[in-house]
């Protein structure tokens, strides 16, 4: 007997542990050392220029949002004469359809904040903690960078989850409503891209004027914070990299869980099994107990020890423990064929895998490639 729906409750459970964790992560981070006066001088001067440029950038985009929300809204109300939801008219589609892009423009914000406030509050940390060796300093750094990376998962279930129950209850039809909650995608992708032109543009340019006008003209050494075109560099990394890169993180599974929904609601209608339609929420949720583990296990045994072997052995367990989420996971849903998913699966996780060697293998120092150094011209 397969399971679909009796399963849905693990997907808010691990929203609340992923929040849960974030919360202790960040409250670590924060009761550490902040260094020097003036290490927390330069990290306050970097946190005020980011919050200043997202407030601005949020304030353009969420304008822009707005009125493109009430255009497809509007498009789909005129225009739609076919709906894959039986019993939605275009009018109820183009609304419900505008309210998911808003609530993914939303949530795509929020999650370029909670990926750019946590790293900027653990930089100063981390140069701090690496005055007593690289342990105590990527212990700091993984853990600040944890904190983004559950919040934004968690944000992207919670977005997913929340719309296909509601909606779902609302039409009383829970297996169409994936084909209600596309614009929560769209309103996501809408966010990331002007997120992370804006941040990766703001970058580039103070970067630039960095090189130009303080290593060339006024001969101040290179990332010297006395250059004001510094600070902004490092301000651009934060907006670009950070907050520009957790709206496109939000966007990337978001649009990932709808379109494996959908996908599943064509076999759905074949089979008569839900799971198809949850799968995908209920996979991911696993993969949050799978990271937890790896934060706690990428921790140097000491201070000589090899950064590169701590992270592998985080990676190495939250991929052994995602094998084994994924075999129950499609045992208890996909019936008699969860062996092929399952197949399918291992083989992108041992993918993942070789792409960690190959890229490890062309970038680090103890290998060839590095130590032959460029190749002759």
């Amino acid at each position: 007997m397969t399971l679909g729906t009796e399963l849905l409750w693990i997907v808010p459970a691990a929203i609340l542990i992923a929040i849960g964790f974030a919360l202790f992560l960040i409250r670590d981070v924060l009761r550490r050392d902040t260094g020097t006066d003036r290490m927390l001088a330069v990290s306050e001067l970097i946190y005020e220029g980011a919050m200043a440029f997202l407030k601005r950038q949020y304030l353009t985009i969420g304008i822009l949002a707005v009125i493109t929300a009430i255009l497809i809204g509007t498009l789909i109300a005129l225009f739609d004469r076919y709906t894959e939801v039986s019993g939605v008219t275009p009018l109820q589609s183009g609304i419900e359809t505008a309210i998911a892009f808003l609530i993914g423009a939303l949530l795509s914000s929020i999650s370029g904040v909670v990926a750019m406030w946590p790293a900027v509050k653990s930089n100063t940390r981390v140069a701090s903690a690496a005055r007593n060796g690289v342990d105590s300093a990527l212990t700091v750094a993984i853990r600040g960078g944890a904190v983004s990376g559950f919040m934004v998962v968690a944000l992207s279930l919670l977005g997913v989850w929340g719309l296909f129950v509601v909606y779902g209850k609302f039409h009383d039809q829970l297996a169409d409503a994936p084909f209600l909650i596309i614009g929560l995608a769209f309103g996501a992708s809408f966010v990331a891209l002007f997120a992370q032109l804006g941040g990766g543009i703001f970058t580039k340019a103070a970067d630039i004027g960095t090189d130009l006008v303080g290593k060339v003209e006024a001969g101040i050494p290179e990332d010297d914070p006395r250059n004001p075109a510094v600070i902004a560099d490092l301000v651009g990394d934060n907006v670009g990299d950070c907050a520009g890169r957790g709206a496109d993180l939000f966007e990337s599974t978001v649009a990932e869980n709808i379109g494996a929904m959908i996908l599943g609601v064509a076999l759905w209608r074949a089979t008569g099994n839900m799971g198809w339609v949850v799968f995908p929420l209920i996979l991911r949720s696993f993969g949050i107990v799978a990271s937890i583990a790896a934060v706690f296990a990428a921790r140097m045994k000491s201070s000589i020890a090899d950064p590169k072997s701590a992270l592998n052995r985080g990676f190495f367990l939250s991929a052994g423990l995602s094998v084994l989420f994924l075999a129950l996971s499609a045992y208890l849903m996909m019936g008699d064929v969860w062996k092929y998913f399952f197949g399918a699966g291992a083989v992108g996780i041992v993918t993942a895998i070789a792409f960690l060697y190959i890229s490890q293998y062309y970038t680090e120092t103890k290998y060839g490639p590095v130590k032959r150094g460029p190749l002759p011209t």
